[in-house]
This record gives structure tokens, C-alpha cells and sequence, in this order.
């Protein structure tokens, strides 16, 4: 009896010249072995208040074969050969961290070019305000943590050596404990942080009424439904 070999299927990635030209379509694992130019997807989940602004991270899981274990920015992943950005950041968003993101919150920065030896990305920057997110997070992600934004960019830029983080899933004895997080625990993100950050500082005001008005909206919704639960009783 024959004995099936069963093939992984691979994950196909647009690649693009320096002139950011469609140059065909390859396998991930080509395109990074290649250090050929593709397109990724940053989704940046914050909170904003009137006491600052805090920005939610992950924890990758140690299954992943690059940076496992490590903090990482709320949700990154590829663009698929045929997808469009916006698709690619929804889709991420809800296999990684178990969200459904509405497309018109969404904040998009356009996007930045690095390369890092092999691995040449093109990534789309988008910030999504939502306070107390209901995550879910997927196989890829062990848990989720908050740090204020200050904090984090001053990590990145080396000005501090450790980040104090509170967990932000709600659930077990010990969800309110913080404890310190330090670099060498994190993905680097300061190129990308150079856009998200001064972008952030700029329109606290308008994030922070963002926040508010989703918190109302939300209270308002839960109350009615509580209402109509009461109707449903008497």
C-alpha cells in the first residue's frame, strides 16, 4: 500500500521591483529566500483617553518560526497574490486576534518600504481605536497585553531598557496583574513607529473623542439590549 505524502500548500505572495512594479506572483517562501519586495499589513489597535493613549500587543506564539514567544504589534501579516490591502488587515485581524473590524474605522497611513536582509516589506500602516477589545486570539497568538504609547516608542528607541504592560484579556485570578516587558523580548518597530507615533500624538484629541463616542455607543447598545430582554420577561 502506497503511502500518501501529504504536501503543505503555499501561501502566494505578489512580488514587486524597486519601482514597486508587479514583477509575478511566488510562493512566500521564494519571495523571502529571494529577497524579493512584497506587501504586508500592520494593524495598530489602540485605546485613547484623557489619560494617554495605550497600544495593544501580542504575544506570537513559540510555534512561529520567527520571533517566537516575542511581543509583537496587535496584528501583521501578508497581502495574498490578488488581495487588496484593506481585505488582507480584516482578514488578519480576525484570524489572529479574533476580531471583525469595521472597515470604515479603520485609519489607513499609507505605507512604508524596509528591508531587512532578506525580507524586503512593503507595509501598510492602519491604526483602529477601540477601548477593551474583545480578543480572541487564534493559534499563532498566546495572549494579549497594553502599553502606554510613550512607553513603547521610548523602548524602541532605546531610551528605556523594560515597559511596564497590563494584560488585556479579562480572564483568570490574575488579568489586572502588570508586569515589566524588555526589549529583547520584542519585535523592533521603530521604523514603523516613526509614522504611527507622531501621527498618534498629533490627533490624541480626535482619538481620545473617538474612543468616547464607540464606549457610549456600546453602553447604549447593551443597555437596550438589557430593555428588550425585560419586555421579553413580563
Amino acid at each position: 500500500m502506497r503511502r500518501k505524502h501529504s504536501r503543505r500548500i503555499q501561501e502566494m505572495l505578489t512580488a514587486y521591483d524597486d519601482n514597486m512594479n508587479d514583477i509575478g506572483k511566488y510562493a512566500r517562501s521564494f519571495i523571502h529566500y529571494h529577497g524579493m519586495w512584497h506587501k504586508v499589513v500592520q494593524c495598530w489597535i489602540i485605546s485613547a483617553d484623557e489619560d494617554g493613549v495605550r497600544v495593544y500587543l501580542q504575544r506570537r506564539s513559540f510555534e512561529k518560526k520567527s520571533h517566537p514567544g516575542r511581543y509583537d504589534i496587535t496584528v501583521g501579516g501578508h497581502v495574498a497574490a490578488g488581495e487588496e490591502p484593506l481585505a488582507a488587515v480584516l482578514r488578519e485581524t480576525s484570524e489572529e486576534i479574533g476580531l471583525s473590524l469595521d472597515p470604515d474605522r479603520l485609519i489607513c497611513l499609507d505605507y512604508v518600504k524596509e528591508a531587512v536582509e532578506n525580507d524586503r516589506e512593503i507595509a501598510y500602516l492602519y491604526i483602529y481605536v477601540e477601548k477593551d477589545p474583545p480578543f480572541r486570539p487564534g493559534k499563532e497568538v498566546i495572549y494579549m497585553v497594553s502599553a502606554d504609547i510613550d512607553d513603547f516608542y521610548r523602548l524602541m528607541t532605546g531610551e528605556r531598557q523594560e515597559i511596564t504592560v497590563i494584560p488585556a484579556i479579562k480572564t483568570g485570578p490574575m488579568h489586572d496583574e502588570a508586569f515589566t516587558v524588555k526589549m529583547d523580548n520584542c519585535c523592533f518597530h521603530r521604523n514603523f513607529l516613526d509614522v504611527i507615533y507622531p501621527y498618534i500624538k498629533e490627533n490624541m484629541k480626535n482619538l481620545s473623542e473617538r474612543t468616547a463616542e464607540k464606549t457610549e455607543k456600546t453602553e447604549k447598545s447593551k443597555k437596550t439590549g438589557k430593555t428588550e430582554k425585560e419586555k421579553t420577561k413580563k
